[in-house]
């Protein structure tokens, strides 16, 4: 069995941040390394000079000392940056002169500085810790050598310390930048959530950089059209199920004046039938309405042992399992959506259970479950949608118009939760209620 990892997108301030971020962490790179090769130059120069300095001091006076107070003088014009030796002449490895750049610029200035009395010959370096050596020849035969070492170049303890407030600095700043970017976007984000979810959001603000006001005043611009024509189809079928009800009245009338029993019998069936279905269509006008009910704090478990009993009551068997904790929520529609799971559950089962406990992420669920037909598995998406009823055992033979999980749903979305159907092992079904 192969694992596949979750394929993660970053978000757009995601992306802006690190590349903002690695923009200026390879500028901060680029600058240090031109400071440490500047610096490097400017100590690589500066030994030059102080070398050619030091030989035409140096010179004249070993040139005039006897050999044995020439060790001392060697030693004390010797620097971090050369060392002088003298020995007899012997043949020496050539040098490219191409090690540094600027070595071929140090020799010429060297040899400027002695004159022609003094020529310099220059050889590749014998230590590890050299970069070249010069030559010269003193009026006795002897050679002074001058290795140039390579300098350890010391920073400050405090330089780590600063690049490492510079790299905060920045990240900090990229961070505000982009969070600022992004903000309207992701306004733009949520408020279209929120609109496919409820068709229930306010206009977000058209502000921000003008491609973002643009979409947003779209966006607003769409959302009142989308709303409109919503409450268009409200009113409309809130307007024919209510005027159905004189009809129906006067046709219930009429069907009691009829002599003939087993007509009247009939009549009234699909009187009641078409009362029904007058009443939930009333019934989901109301529910696909703008929710007005406030949020409170809720002892759930309370809630739904009322519900309970009041079916106990009316002797239906409905038992409650499981214990609930309060909740942020509007207890009237909480307290509609159960009722309408459950009298489903009755209808086509006879008995309902309602168990509630809380899933593995922490959200609280409330389960209707009834040991009825179930639903095949084909029309558990379409039975979400008004009117529609699957055929078999849950048709309008059973009562309903197709439009009790329709309410439910918009119910639910209503107090921000969601609403699943499946079917039992064993036969029935179950719907999960999650807030």
């Amino acid at each position: 069995m192969k694992w596949a990892l979750p394929r993660l997108r970053p978000t757009l301030f995601a992306r802006l941040a690190i590349t903002w971020c690695l923009v200026l962490f390879a500028g901060h790179v680029i600058e240090h390394a031109f400071a440490r090769t500047q610096l490097m130059t400017v100590q690589v120069t500066r030994a030059s000079y102080y070398l050619g300095k030091d030989l035409g001091l140096l010179l004249p006076m070993l040139d005039q000392s006897a050999p044995p107070a020439r060790p001392a003088l060697l030693q004390n014009r010797s620097r971090k940056a050369y060392r002088f030796t003298l020995a007899a002449p012997a043949p020496h490895a050539p040098s490219p002169l191409a090690k540094y750049n600027y070595e071929a610029n140090e020799l010429a200035a060297l040899r400027a500085e002695l004159g022609p009395r003094h020529p310099v010959a220059v050889s590749a370096a014998v230590a590890a810790n050299e970069r070249i050596r010069y030559h010269v020849m003193l009026a006795d035969g002897s050679e002074l050598t001058a290795a140039m070492l390579d300098e350890v170049i010391v920073y400050s303890n405090w330089g780590g310390v600063i690049f490492a407030l510079q790299a905060l600095a920045t990240a900090l700043l990229t961070w505000i930048a982009c969070r600022q970017a992004t903000r309207p976007l992701r306004r733009l984000s949520e408020a279209a959530e929120l609109l496919g979810a409820s068709m229930q959001c306010e206009p977000i603000a058209e502000d921000g950089p003008s491609e973002v006001a643009r979409a947003a005043a779209a966006f607003n611009l769409m959302g009142r059209r989308i709303k409109d024509h919503l409450a268009e189809r409200v009113r409309m079928l809130a307007a024919i199920s209510h005027d159905l009800k004189t009809p129906i009245a006067r046709m219930r009338l009429r069907a009691d004046l009829t002599e003939d029993g087993a007509l009247r019998t009939k009549l009234h069936a699909d009187l009641d039938v078409m009362q029904v279905l007058v009443e939930e269509g009333i019934a989901y006008a109301r529910s696909a309405d703008r929710v007005t009910e406030e949020a409170r704090l809720v002892d759930i478990g309370a809630l739904l042992d009322t519900i309970v009993c009041d079916y106990t009551d009316a002797g239906h068997p409905v038992r409650l399992a499981g214990e609930a904790k309060i909740l942020l929520t509007r207890p009237n529609t909480l307290r509609r959506i159960v009722i309408n799971l459950a009298d489903n559950a009755l209808k086509f089962a006879g008995a309902a259970e309602i168990a509630v406990h809380a899933d593995p992420r922490g959200r609280l669920a409330i389960v209707v479950r009834d040991r009825g037909p179930g639903i095949a598995r084909e029309h558990l998406k379409a039975v979400w949608e008004p009117f529609y009823r699957v055929e078999g055992s849950r048709n309008r033979g059973t009562g309903g118009a197709g439009l009790g999980l329709a309410i439910a749903r918009q119910l639910t979305i209503s107090i921000n939760g969601t609403l699943t159907l499946a079917n039992r092992d064993g036969g029935g079904l179950e719907a999960t209620l999650t807030l």
